[in-house]
């Protein structure tokens, strides 16, 4: 029997399975509908309860925004935000308690700025979707990506990958801790 983590992601992260399911159910009732001369109401009133399934399944995947989501929608609005130049914004996500890489909240600030105002950083590009590790208020992942720029007019990519912790606090997820990794490097 599946797990509740199992079941969760299939319904709030990924519901490709269930939709899988519901169709090879629509499928399984024509072929009954077909093979046993039963009525066209028989048949719209079962395919209607399947639609209502996938309608219910689209619904709560849209609506429900899980912790790992967040931490995703994080991991994006930073690596946007910093080559736009909002770096305060993307700051915002280190907890205030932060002892990762730099030491301390106002030194990765102050490094980061300088990296940007340096390296003309055009672009982070994400590699892939990292996987989340959620145990209660406290999560894990590894983030792996290429940061596109330019120093004294040459561009450049410069491949990087992060062990980052998170912590959640009552105004979101706020990462705790970050420390580079040359394992996964991509």
């Amino acid at each position: 029997m599946p797990g509740m983590e199992t079941i969760k992601t299939a319904l709030f992260e990924d519901p490709f399975s269930v939709y899988l399911v519901l169709a090879l159910a629509a499928a399984a009732i024509i072929v009954l509908w077909r093979t046993g001369g039963r009525s066209g109401g028989w048949l719209a009133a079962r395919l209607l309860v399947v639609a209502a399934f996938a309608g219910g399944v689209f619904a709560i995947e849209r609506l429900v925004v899980t912790d790992r989501e967040q931490i995703q929608l994080a991991l994006r609005d930073i690596a946007v935000s910093v080559p736009a130049g909002r770096i305060d914004h993307a700051m915002t996500y280190l907890d205030e308690k932060y002892r990762g890489w730099g030491k301390f909240k106002p030194g990765v600030v102050l490094a980061v700025k300088l990296a940007v105002a340096k390296y003309q950083i055009q672009e982070i590009r994400l590699i892939g979707k990292p996987p989340i590790k959620v145990a209660g208020k406290l999560a894990e992942c590894k983030i792996s990506a290429i940061v596109l720029y330019s120093f004294e007019g040459t561009p450049s990519k410069y491949p990087m990958a992060w062990n980052v912790k998170w912590i959640k606090r009552q105004e979101g997820w706020r990462i705790e801790d970050a420390e580079t990794t040359t394992n996964g490097v991509p």
